[in-house]
């Protein structure tokens, strides 16, 4: 029988070495040997992802490298959270995240799901071509914090401050976090000249992005 200090690690390792099955069969052995869930998630997931992430931002892996990597850790993270006695996974903050309407791949978005709700923020997944009504709605049903918004083409990032214009104008800007992200925003210019509140091109940058919104905004720390 392995330690649990044996199945974290391998996790970490599977994860590193993208070998997903690997990841959920440890994941299913930890719960099985009694594992704390919330050690294998911040001892055992988190640690990994958030390597290959700042490889990534290095420029040292390939994104195909990095969604696989994530892959594993959610399925991994699926069946932990999913194996929790319920109200026992509480995250201390939620999510409406989507690529913008126009816009139709969602490369990154899963990524960001994955490392997100590792950290404990629950993300509601809106996936691609999300129009600005469908943000605020989803936002208003759940009791979000954060709206997040990508935009990987050029010609869907103006869609990012037209997200942050209909919340303007239904009254809600200050009600919300507005946070964008994806290949298409180029720098902190466009995060200030639409007024959102931060911004990334990378999910580890986006991370830090939140958690600083989220301590100065809402008074919540992760």
């Amino acid at each position: 029988m392995a330690s649990k200090e044996e199945i974290i690690n391998g996790m970490k390792d599977a994860i590193i070495a993208y070998d997903k099955a690997k990841c959920l069969e440890l994941a299913k052995q930890g719960v099985a040997e009694g594992v704390k869930p919330l050690k294998l998630i911040n001892d055992g997931l988190t640690p990994a992802i958030q390597e290959l992430g700042e490889k990534f931002g290095r420029g040292e892996l390939a994104l195909p490298y990095l969604m696989v990597g994530a892959e594993g850790m959610q399925d991994a993270l699926n069946f932990i959270l999913e194996s929790m006695p319920k109200g026992e996974y509480r995250p201390k903050a939620k999510m409406v995240l989507g690529s913008v309407k126009g816009d139709i791949h969602d490369l990154g978005i899963s990524i960001v799901e994955a490392v997100f709700q590792a950290n404990g923020i629950h993300i509601y997944n809106l996936g691609r071509d999300v129009p600005k009504e469908k943000f605020v709605q989803k936002a208003e049903e759940e009791g979000v914090d954060i709206i997040g918004t990508s935009a990987l083409l050029t010609g869907t990032m103006f869609e990012q401050k037209v997200v942050i214009e209909f919340l303007k104008k239904q009254g809600l800007r200050d009600k919300y976090i507005y946070l964008i992200g994806g290949g298409a925003c180029p720098s902190s210019e466009w995060c200030d000249e639409i007024g959102a509140d931060g911004w990334a091109t990378d999910v580890m940058l986006g991370l830090e992005a939140a958690k600083k919104a989220l301590a100065e905004k809402k008074g919540i720390e992760l």
